[in-house]
């Protein structure tokens, strides 16, 4: 059966439609269903319930009870850091929401979090770790900025000119107190762009350092508005964005890529060389979160980092993602279920997480097309999501709720089975959303074609999606898609709107030996079969 993404009821016991109510309604109804395994079915209801559950228990549709419209809190209430809304969560799941067709829902949480930033010592608009209610506030959370930003960038790519929304988000971004001329001001002193909290010098570590996976966000971060600038209308704009992108690229290279190829997890702002004792820290030493930098990748740049102009970066990611995986613990727990443990220390090595342990894992084996790995990974993903350890107590309202914080078998009686954020914790439910559309592959960054690259574990069957939505030069249209997998290839079907079409369309299809590619041009259906 067909699992439908619904747009949200009034929320906290509202009745009488408001305007906002109208508005948000104006988001169309998707489908996503993966099928041909139990895990494949249990995913899909997996995504449905928890994208469906932070709509209803999360997201405020309305300002109330000291919330104001548009925020989306980090944890359900009685969980840590409930009534917050965390930068990088929020930017995260802004982003989920525009590659959904959300757009309504997406604006206004760039509303929200727009009128919620302070501008800082400095004179610029950046944000705060958190916020908390409807207290404005700044700080120096550049992950959670350039998070921020990429997801409006996003959100102005996919509105209509006609959106006030869109307007607002271009003023924002590209005014003088903008978070991108805050980047241009740290950049003129400093070869990297410092940062605190977890992705500065780490979990638990105080002060600021130059972290990759940060320094990676604001490379990302520019290159999505030197984008937006382009389709605006301003190529110097543009120009300079792409030039201190390319800054920070060569100082990555340079500064943040150990002996071996690997990144660096962070590196002292001052020596300019990595603290031992900051990286052996028992929230650093392992950190999972390494792998957003390879994951992150398609949030801006596409698909396909190993067919790109990136392609060395991403080679530092692959040997990161390996040097990882050999860790003598971590292979072997991820031998033996498919767990990939967030950190060599902290909880024993033995706890891992849908978002920057096991989420970002996963998205970096399928970008790297390692669909075995891939395929045991999103297993345990599932699996523990619906039924975890069973002396691990879990508060939730469904067992197809993400939760923040899963355990290996091998944790009982060792360690404590904390619950921490619990269930629907929104980056924990943020990155999964990505997974599964990373596997549909869907990728429209750019004007220039659409490409599809469906990436499907070996053991299901395919994927169907009703009205996803797909960028074009023309505006969104909304395909019906079908990929089904065959003994010796796949079949493809996408179908638009009666006067819809796409200019350029690429599928990459598997065939004897790899891969192919079929295309059409100035079409609104075809049908693919590969042997």
């Amino acid at each position: 059966m067909m699992l439908t993404w619904l747009a949200p009821t009034p929320l906290f016991g509202v009745v009488d439609a408001s305007p906002q109510d109208i508005q948000l309604s104006a988001d169309q109804v998707l489908s996503l269903r993966f099928f041909g395994s139990p895990t494949a079915d249990l995913f899909t209801k997996e995504l449905d319930k928890s994208f469906q559950g932070v709509l209803e228990k999360s997201f405020y549709a309305q300002a109330h009870d000291g919330f104001p419209a548009g925020f989306v809190s980090a944890s359900l209430p009685g969980f840590p850091w409930a009534g917050t809304m965390w930068s990088r969560d929020g930017g995260t799941f802004m982003r989920e929401l525009v590659m959904r067709g959300y757009y309504q829902h997406a604006a206004l949480l760039a509303e929200c979090l727009m009128h919620l930033v302070k501008k800082n010592q400095n004179g610029f608009y950046s944000f705060p770790e958190y916020f908390k209610g409807s207290e404005p506030g700044s700080g120096d959370e550049m992950d959670g900025t350039t998070s921020i930003v990429i997801g409006m960038v996003l959100l102005w790519e996919h509105l209509p000119d006609t959106d006030p929304a869109k307007k607002d988000v271009q003023q924002f971004l590209f005014e003088d107190a903008s978070p991108l001329n805050e980047i241009q001001f740290e950049l003129k002193t400093q070869p990297l762009v410092a940062g605190s909290g977890e992705f500065g010098c780490g979990l638990g570590v105080q002060g600021l350092c130059y972290n990759v996976a940060q320094n990676n966000l604001v490379r990302l971060a520019l290159l999505a508005a030197a984008r937006m600038a382009v389709e605006s209308g301003d190529d110097a704009r543009a120009e300079g964005y792409r030039h201190l992108a390319a800054r920070v690229s060569d100082a990555m290279n340079k500064y943040l890529v150990g002996e071996d190829g690997a990144w660096i997890w962070c590196i002292d702002i001052k020596t300019m060389k990595p603290d031992p004792l900051v990286l052996s820290a028992n929230g650093n030493k392992g950190i999972g979160s390494i792998n957003g930098v390879a994951s992150m990748y398609a949030d801006v740049l596409g698909l396909q980092p190993l067919a790109s102009s990136w392609t060395k970066d991403f080679e530092h990611s692959e040997k990161t993602f390996l040097q990882l995986y050999n860790t003598p613990l971590r292979k072997a727990e991820f031998d033996r279920y498919g767990i990939w443990t967030q950190f060599d220390l902290l909880a024993g090595g033995l706890l891992s997480s849908p978002s920057y342990g096991q989420g970002y894992a996963i998205q970096t084996m399928l970008l790297s097309d390692n669909m075995t790995m891939a395929e045991k990974a999103l297993s345990w993903l599932v699996n523990a999501t619906y039924e975890p350890v069973p002396e691990y107590k879990l508060h939730r309202d469904s067992r197809y709720y993400f939760y923040e914080r899963t355990y290996s078998p091998d944790a009982l009686g060792k360690i404590p089975l904390e619950e921490g954020c619990g269930a629907l914790n929104l980056v924990n439910v943020s990155e999964p959303l990505k997974i599964s559309r990373l596997m549909l592959g869907v990728d429209d960054h750019t004007l220039q074609e659409v490409d599809v690259i469906p990436r499907i574990p070996p053991g299901w069957a395919g994927v169907e999606a009703h009205n996803w939505p797909i960028r074009t030069r023309a505006g969104i249209v909304r395909a019906n898609i079908l990929y089904q997998k065959h003994d010796d290839g796949a079949e493809f079907t996408l179908t638009l709107l009666p006067g819809e079409q796409i200019d350029d369309l690429k599928i990459r299809m598997p065939s004897k030996g790899g891969f192919t590619w079929r295309e059409a041009k100035n079409t609104g259906s075809v049908h693919f079969v590969t042997h």
